[in-house]
């Protein structure tokens, strides 16, 4: 219990010092903690009566029914509602690949959608996250039976020569390297200005990457001093993170979250926007550079056109020069994927160990290697029918 409380108060300390004292002074009044503390029992998981997680999901699901209650209020909607239920009825007593529960978030997805076949397609998702949960059900039952039909006095939630470490544990190492990161590692800015112009399955891969990105931060020996900007608090990007890590607008959190833009935030002359249409190619990493990527899943160049009007330097990686790419490979990376080549090649200075983060399908080595493959398995199967 004392260790959780210091490491609270430690969090917020740092962040209160790195904002107000190593930056210039005339930033001090633009890094002010823009959202006001939630208030929850306690901040962990495995201390508090009313887990935090249950809280904030509970509180997005009243948000979202009353949105959808709002929207069903119009005839046109009312009308599809109706008849999305039937068609839903009719895939259930024909495949039975129909989730049990469909929420309010799941409908206001399902009116969007255009065609039958998204509409299926998205019931087969949610359908196949139900029985996964349920198999995760299923299989700690099972071990929850096996230890206590086990005589032994040794083994799981028994006696054990090892000690175990814990998930709650694990995750408070990692933020304390986070602690050390936010006072002396690079900065890395994620840009989540983005939502007007993603759909809402690239919202939310958007916010997938996004958690993503902050997992792999974490869990680097050498990670960056994470900053998301321009973050607008109802946007759905930012309530799909939330409701992953409801502690997120808590200052003593160990990532910065702010509405204001970096411009606000840093030096104009130290920022850096990579993008995959900037004419200059990064040749190293320079730790006096803040660096800034776009979060946007589309692949239209509004990143581009964004840095282009605000005047802000850009880059692009040296993809075309350090690796040969298979035909009809896609060069779009994901922003997980550039997050962790950055955090890489600051720690090796290192491009062919930052470029291992590129999934090798989309090279021409592993292109060539599947072609013959194929190829080869062709000309088996033909000798088998002759």
């Amino acid at each position: 219990m004392f260790y959780q409380y210091s490491l609270k108060f430690i969090n917020t300390f740092t962040k209160f010092y790195f904002n107000g004292f190593t930056q210039p002074l005339y930033k001090f009044k633009t890094l002010q903690f823009k959202f006001q503390k939630e208030i929850y029992t306690l901040a962990t998981q495995c201390y508090c009566e009313h887990n935090p997680s249950v809280i904030v999901a509970k509180k997005y699901d009243a948000i979202y029914e009353e949105k959808l209650n709002t929207i069903l209020q119009d005839p046109y909607y009312k009308a599809l509602y109706d008849k999305y239920k039937l068609e839903i009825m009719y895939i259930k007593y024909s495949s039975q690949n129909v989730p049990q529960n469909i929420r309010p978030y799941n409908w206001l997805r399902l009116l969007q959608t255009k065609s039958k076949g998204e509409r299926r397609a998205y019931l087969t998702f949610l359908w196949k996250l139900e029985m996964h949960e349920e198999n995760k059900k299923l299989k700690k039952l099972k071990r929850q039976n096996l230890v206590e039909n086990n005589d032994s006095c040794y083994g799981l939630g028994k006696y054990s020569l090892f000690y175990r470490i814990r998930k709650p544990t694990m995750s408070h190492f990692y933020n304390s390297k986070l602690i050390s990161a936010i006072l002396f590692n690079p900065i890395l800015v994620m840009d989540v200005g983005y939502d007007e112009y993603m759909t809402p399955h690239e919202q939310e891969n958007c916010a997938k990457q996004l958690l993503l990105t902050f997992s792999l931060n974490r869990q680097h020996i050498f990670p960056f001093n994470l900053y998301f900007c321009n973050v607008t608090k109802q946007s759905f990007t930012m309530q799909k993170i939330h409701r992953t890590l409801p502690n997120l607008f808590e200052p003593d959190f160990p990532i910065n979250v702010t509405s204001k833009s970096y411009l606000d935030l840093f030096d104009k002359k130290k920022l850096v926007y990579l993008s995959p249409n900037a004419q200059e190619t990064m040749q190293h990493f320079d730790n006096n550079l803040i660096y800034i990527i776009g979060a946007m899943h589309a692949v239209k160049p509004y990143s581009f056109q964004k840095a282009n009007k605000e005047g802000i330097r850009m880059m692009k990686l040296p993809l075309n020069e350090k690796l040969e790419w298979g035909t009809g490979s896609s060069k779009n990376l994901p922003i997980n994927q550039v997050a962790s080549i950055l955090l890489d090649i600051n720690h090796s200075n290192n491009w062919d160990v930052a470029f291992k983060n590129i999934p090798q399908r989309k090279l021409k080595k592993s292109r060539e290697h599947a072609s013959m493959r194929q190829v080869a398995l062709k000309n088996k199967e033909f000798h088998i029918l002759k």
